[in-house]
């Protein structure tokens, strides 16, 4: 990689020179692209210089031209319910046809140095965006960047290997079992009557490294569990992946507690809690969480004291057991008893103007302005 002067990145008086990653090849490139616009308007000209960069769904970085100055983000846009327009961040991510086209990684993190980045923030879901393939390469390209490291962020995005974590340090979380694409090449409807019997129904299958609930099945009958499991886990070379996720169904509310850290002590803060009320299915899947007539989120959650101080501190506990850094948001399930499972934890959570943390920090008085630059002033600053 090339090397740099560190005063390169403040080109123009102290301001840093921050890179915003959107786009990817995940399912949710679409909601990324929201999301980094969002990020990019919302960061002061006077103290940032924005570069925006969209990663096309085929893997190619595309980075518009240096941009002197950038529009305000209107803070009651993002995370407070306001239906006004959209922010405007002076740039159309879906016309980047005329900006400059890198066909690797290598050769962008290349261009991103030479540029001066002082940082990056990726606004990134999925695979290439919070599994820590993306986090890895910018680490090894000596680039800062907001949010968790390459470790932390592949263990979160494995929900088997982040339910093993939590469940040996006491944190609950719902019954599961895991099978590769092998152990079911059999007859599939026997393994079904044995998760069945093991779990009741409904029944829950995940992809274990799909993102956004976009590969998550609720099954009501064995029927549907085995055109389901045909769907997510197909006999072929084709699959999205070679594992599948059974879990038992825990009936209750779903809540979600978001975390970020402190500029200056580095401490993690729970933020308040969102209770999660769906409108057309029995979990927060992918229309609930982005569509218009999605869920209701309510924030703070309308639950006593003592069930936000637990579901704050299961937060808290799942971002350091996890080695996570900047921000998180735990998703939970809450029983009718009152007893709280863990789900799972999103390492770079959404920044659209249906973004949970947005809200959350927002309740708490942080507008999403300053939560950027909370984020971004962490991330520049050296542990």
């Amino acid at each position: 990689m090339v090397a740099r002067d560190r005063k390169a990145g403040r080109g123009r008086g102290d301001r840093l020179r921050v890179a915003v990653l959107m786009g990817g090849p995940s399912s949710e490139h679409e909601v990324s692209l929201q999301g980094g616009a969002n990020v990019a308007a919302a960061m002061d000209p006077t103290r940032f210089e924005v570069r925006p960069v969209v990663i096309t769904k085929e893997g190619a970085w595309r980075m518009a031209p240096a941009r002197k100055k950038t529009a305000r983000f209107q803070a009651a846009t993002v995370g407070a319910g306001d239906s006004g327009p959209p922010p405007d961040p002076g740039f159309d991510p879906h016309d980047t046809d005329s900006w400059a086209e890198f066909d690797s990684t290598p050769e962008a993190l290349v261009e991103l140095r030479s540029w001066g980045a002082d940082l990056v923030f990726p606004v990134l879901h999925g695979a290439f965006g919070e599994d820590g393939v993306v986090q890895a390469c910018l680490h090894a390209a000596g680039l800062p960047f907001v949010g968790s490291g390459h470790r932390g962020s592949a263990l979160a995005f494995d929900k088997v290997r982040a339910k093993e974590i939590v469940t040996a340090n006491g944190i609950h979380t719902p019954d599961w079992a895991v099978y590769t694409a092998s152990e079911l090449s059999g007859n599939r409807a026997d393994h079904v009557d044995e998760w069945v019997e093991r779990f009741g129904l409904p029944l829950v299958l995940k992809n274990p490294l799909g993102g956004s609930s976009v590969e998550v099945r609720i099954a009501q009958d064995a029927g549907q569990v085995v055109t389901v499991l045909d769907e997510l886990l197909p006999p072929s070379d084709s699959r999205p992946t070679d594992r599948i996720l059974i879990e038992r169904f825990v009936p209750g509310r779903e809540l979600t507690a978001g975390v970020i850290e402190d500029r200056e002590t580095r401490e993690a803060v729970a933020l308040p809690i969102v209770e999660i009320c769906t409108r057309h299915a029995d979990f927060f899947d992918y229309h609930e969480k982005y569509a218009a007539d999605g869920a209701e989120e309510l924030c703070p959650a309308p639950i006593d004291e003592e069930a936000t101080e637990a579901a704050q501190q299961m937060g808290l506990a799942v971002h350091r057991l996890l080695g996570l850094r900047g921000l998180s948001r735990t998703d939970l399930r809450m029983t009718p008893d009152g007893k709280l499972h863990f789900l799972e934890v999103n390492t770079l959570p959404g920044m659209t103007s249906r973004g949970l943390v947005p809200l959350a920090a927002a309740t708490m008085g942080i507008e999403f302005p300053q939560l950027i630059d909370r984020l971004v002033r962490l991330a520049a600053t050296p542990s």
